[in-house]
């Protein structure tokens, strides 16, 4: 009875992808989300081995969510004349991939793209659904291998477009600049760290890191989100990276040569540095010697001999150089002594080849005295029998060929079972080969505009019908419930001074009444009769009311 009382609460705790988003997207939002996975396959190996070793066994799993919401709801768009009224387009859509090691989770965000067919409301619903949808993928992978480490990392470089082909044609899209971007993801991972161990779980640690190339790590501040670094406890954001504390989790050495602490990763700057790197000491993917094979053997960089020296040499590379700031950002969600069990399970691998290599070494190499050897001819007295097989007899029984595809039964079991899962937000399981045949299908069509954007996006939901097989639609509405509550003031940052307001100080000259000025020029004309009445000359006074000053000329 005790196991089933401690698995029951992790079931009940385990949420789907759909309560996940409906809980954290505002009350006013409601959209279909399309979520495509492949399975967990062998890949190329994330990081590079040790001089003489075996690469680590790397298996990748890609994911993709797309979000759309009904053109009716563009309040900003003219969408009444257009025709396309009450029409599911897309608006916005992400891609992570997935991999995993004995002791390493990698979850690499590999593109997040709107198109200019958004809600402008707040909070916004982009940043909202991939928080979300990252934290729900990081659980996810926890729940599996609860002693694993988890790391999310990402390459932030500001771009017109990602996914959606002509999306930055129309100019209300909202784009951001490198600046603005590099801020905006660290907002994004920032709600993954819980803010106090109540929030979270006491077990689990969070620690997430940022590097910048070009600037010093006292000016990274700028881009992290306001809190970030407190006065007092752990702050929630580093500078720097977490690439040596990796290195200890995957039993690596923090002395090994660089290219086997950095990761390489689709499309992404270090990865094409690295290339550029093995191929000064013969390694590229031909695997052909180009220089000394003791160079190579021992794997170390000629330029670059350790992490620091690789960093700075980043900063001159074309995409950090070009006069736009790219930045790295990593968030770590790691077990408390995960890193210790990882050291220990090191040294007793590592003591096991030891003793293996010393027992091969005893042992003595098999004699060629043909006196020694045993007569393979005669068997032994306790060796088994090879067991003979009786020829088959009698009349051969022809069977009915039957058809692969979809009229077997298991397929329709399939088919039937991944529908289940879309509805139910699981996701919709298909092949490694059908999720490329969909990313190459969406990034072939056009968001140019409205109409364009809506024919696009019905012939991609009929792609991915046709590959899984499906008879409908695999969306899965979304009605967000999270109520909207008025953003608090931001706190001053470091170096700001607080602004000081007199307008409550102030008092003005109050401007007379015209009452007031009659006033004043019936008692000057008095005065004036009464001065003539005298014999004495008179003085013409003008009254404050009709006197009007010159203005003054403007500087030029």
């Amino acid at each position: 009875m005790a196991p089933e009382a401690t698995s029951a609460p992790s079931k009940a705790a385990s949420t789907s992808l759909k309560d996940e988003l409906a809980a954290a997207l505002p009350a006013s939002f409601t959209s279909k989300i399309r979520y495509i996975r492949s399975p967990s396959k062998p890949c190329e190996p994330l990081f590079s081995a040790l001089p003489g070793q075996e690469s680590e066994k790397t298996k990748l799993a890609s994911q993709f969510l797309s979000v759309s919401v009904n053109s009716a709801s563009l309040s900003h768009l003219d969408v009444v004349t257009s025709g396309d009224a009450g029409s599911d387009v897309i608006s916005f859509a992400i891609e992570a991939l997935v991999y995993s090691t004995k002791r390493l989770t990698t979850i690499f965000v590999s593109k997040v793209d709107s198109t200019p067919f958004t809600p402008r409301i707040k909070p916004s619903p982009i940043k909202t659904s991939v928080t979300t949808f990252l934290r729900w993928l990081a659980e996810q992978e926890r729940r599996r291998h609860p002693k694993r480490k988890t790391v999310i990392s990402l390459f932030a470089r500001a771009q017109a477009q990602y996914l959606f082909p002509g999306s930055s044609d129309d100019k209300t899209k909202h784009v951001l600049d490198d600046r603005q971007l590099i801020k905006w993801w660290a907002r994004v991972l920032d709600p993954i760290i819980p803010s106090n161990v109540s929030e979270g779980k006491a077990d689990i640690e969070h620690q997430a890191y940022l590097t910048v190339p070009c600037y010093a790590d006292t000016e990274l501040t700028s881009f992290m989100p306001p809190g970030s670094t407190p006065a007092a406890g752990q702050p929630r954001w580093l500078p720097g990276n977490p690439l040596l504390e990796l290195a200890r989790t995957r039993g690596i050495p923090e002395h090994a040569p660089p290219r086997c602490l950095l990761p390489r990763f689709p499309d992404d700057p270090k990865a094409r540095f690295m290339q550029d790197l093995d191929e000064e000491i013969g390694i590229n993917q031909d695997s052909q010697v180009t220089v000394s094979p003791t160079k190579k053997r021992s794997g170390r960089w000629n330029s670059v001999r350790d992490l620091d020296r690789f960093w700075e040499a980043m900063e001159f590379r074309q995409e950090c150089s070009s006069g736009r700031v790219v930045g790295f950002l990593w968030l770590v969600i790691s077990p408390k002594g995960s890193d210790d069990e990882a050291e220990l399970e090191a040294a007793t691998s590592s003591q096991a080849n030891s003793q293996d290599s010393l027992a091969s070494i005893s042992t003595p190499a098999p004699s060629s005295d043909p006196m020694c050897t045993d007569n393979p001819s005669k068997p032994t007295a306790g060796s088994p029998k090879k067991r003979r097989r009786k020829p088959l007899t009698g009349p051969i029984i022809p069977r009915q060929p039957r058809l692969k595809g979809g009229s077997s039964s298991l397929s329709n079991l399939a088919v039937m079972q991944a529908e289940v899962n879309a509805q139910a937000g699981d996701g919709l399981l298909v092949s490694k080969d059908g999720y490329d045949k969909a990313m190459q299908t969406l990034l072939h069509l056009d968001f140019a505009n409205l109409q364009g954007a809506v024919r696009s996006t019905a012939k991609w939901v009929a792609e991915i019908r046709g590959i899984a097989g499906l008879s409908g639609d695999m969306a899965v509405e979304v009605v967000g419930s999270a109520k909207t509550e008025a953003p608090p003031a931001a706190p001053a940052t470091n170096g700001s001074s607080t602004v000081n307001d007199l307008g409550g100080m102030i008092r003005k000259k109050k401007r007379k009444a015209a009452d007031e000025v009659l006033d004043e020029a019936h008692a000057v004309a008095e005065k004036g009769q009464e001065a003539a009445g005298t014999g004495q000359p008179v003085v013409n006074v003008l009254g404050g009311g009709m006197i009007r000053k010159k203005p003054k000329p403007a500087a030029s």
